[in-house]
């Protein structure tokens, strides 16, 4: 009989231990910890990577003469470089690659091979850091997304678990780009998944809180952005920032849609490959490095600036200018790097010029720059992405004006509104669509997004 019984306790241990839902949490815990170093690897390089380019830069300035060739040189090399391992070893790896991860968590793409994660770290590196105009997470993203896949493949045997840990990956990605664990797990249930499953709420949270506690220990717990408090608002300011993100719905939706022209039009030059066009996109750049280094890369530093009103009206005029064609121009040439943080940049100046040009016609109005800096990062980037609740929540925990919630609401409000009425495809959407008119790869699965809404049987097994 205690043989019995002792078999039986040993027996529902083992099937406790077996259960879906333990493999699946500890499968996460596992990816988090991966991609917490990973991400805080790549976040560091990369600011070494700004550092020694703007070092150089300023170095090179004791020979005007010549010295502008070099940032041209270092540029059109890393860009084509990176261009080149894209191309060689692993063509998913190119762009954002979210429109990538959302097509595999849909059934619409397999996984892509491990050699996305070495090319969009080094790729990353050599665009980003040479100067392009692209955003750190978009590597982050797609390197979690994938090693959250390669963890599934040894732990856990079902099909959608797979896709799971895929997205889940992809959130801890986002989250340690940012330092922003809630963005990064909004993000996967608002724009990868559409879905609030249990199993997939355990994977994303177990993942993020691991990735983003390894990246604090690393790396420090620091806000992206340091913010001032410049006074509360008014409840009658609401209207001004709903007008805003009503024009930055506008502005997002012509963004997306250079972008799409831009990525369109380079597909007509078939005399002109992909690595060419990845030189000259960077030789281009190259020019902006020497001419004004603070322009060019993700954007964080111009961003900063931007939010302790380091510039005057004209100043926000001209980078909200080159910065809206830096990104489309940039992201064209095919390399890693997303399109997270070139937005927040072109948002912010344009919230800040905004709030400047009431000032000057009603100085009684005393609007707070910040505030409308802020407003227009969450509004320009539901323009663009249709992730309100994400975007919203990414500048909240970048720069902690919690107190701004309800602008931030009533902008992305009237940004989304204004998008949809003009028929703005969401960027990835479109991103995704030509990346599918390419002939789909044989034996992909059904997508995880079907069967989470097709049944809520995703509990323990």
């Amino acid at each position: 009989m205690r043989q019995a019984s002792g078999r039986r306790v040993i027996g529902r241990s083992m099937a406790i231990l077996n259960s879906r839902v333990v493999r699946l949490f500890s499968s996460s815990i596992l990816v988090g910890i991966i991609v917490g170093i990973v991400g805080s690897g790549f976040r560091y390089l990369l600011a070494e990577a700004d550092q020694l380019r703007n070092a150089l830069v300023y170095w090179l300035r004791e020979w005007p003469h010549i010295g502008w060739m070099i940032p041209v040189v270092l540029g059109a090399l890393a860009a084509g470089l990176a261009r080149i391992m894209v191309v060689v070893f692993s063509p998913s790896a190119g762009g954002s690659g979210v429109q990538h991860v959302e097509a595999v968590v849909s059934g619409q793409k397999n996984s892509p091979s491990l050699a996305v994660v070495p090319v969009k770290f080094i790729g990353g590196l050599l665009a980003i850091g040479s100067g392009l105009a692209l955003g750190r997470e978009g590597p982050t993203v797609q390197m979690g997304a994938s090693l959250g896949t390669l963890v599934s493949r040894f732990l856990v045997p079902d099909e959608d678990d797979h896709k799971i840990l895929h997205a889940s990956g992809a959130g801890a990605g986002l989250a340690v780009a940012f330092n922003t664990p809630i963005g990064g797990a909004v993000f996967v249930f608002e724009e990868l998944v559409r879905s609030f499953a249990p199993m997939l709420m355990i994977a994303t949270l177990a993942a993020i809180s691991v990735a983003v506690w390894l990246m604090r220990m690393f790396l420090g717990n620091v806000m992206d952005f340091t913010v001032k408090s410049d006074g509360s608002i008014h409840v009658w300011h609401l209207w001004t920032f709903l007008i805003l993100g009503m024009i930055l719905g506008a502005v997002g939706a012509f963004f997306n849609a250079v972008t799409v022209a831009l990525l369109s039009l380079s597909d007509h030059l078939s005399n002109f490959s992909s690595v060419n066009r990845a030189v000259f996109i960077g030789g281009v750049i190259g020019v902006v490095v020497w001419l004004a280094p603070t322009l060019v890369g993700g954007g964080e530093a111009l961003t900063q600036a931007v939010l302790v009103d380091r510039y005057a009206t004209g100043g926000l005029l001209f980078i909200f200018l080159v910065r809206f064609l830096l990104g489309p121009w940039s992201y064209v040439a095919g390399t890693p790097g997303g399109l997270f943080a070139p937005l927040l940049v072109v948002g912010a100046s344009f919230g800040a010029l905004f709030a400047a040009l009431l000032n000057l016609l009603i100085p009684a109005m005393g609007l707070p720059s910040v505030a409308f800096a802020l407003a227009g990062m969450a509004a320009l980037f539901t323009a663009s992405v249709r992730a309100p609740l994400t975007g919203i929540v990414l500048v909240v925990e970048m720069t902690g004006r919690g107190d701004l919630t309800l602008a931030l609401l009533v902008a992305s409000a009237g940004a989304m509104v204004v998008a949809m009425m003009l028929k703005s495809e969401p960027i990835y959407e479109s991103l995704k669509r030509r990346m599918l008119q390419q002939p789909m790869v044989q034996g992909s699965s059904p997508g995880l997004i079907p069967r989470l809404r097709e049944s809520s049987s995703l509990q323990s097994r």
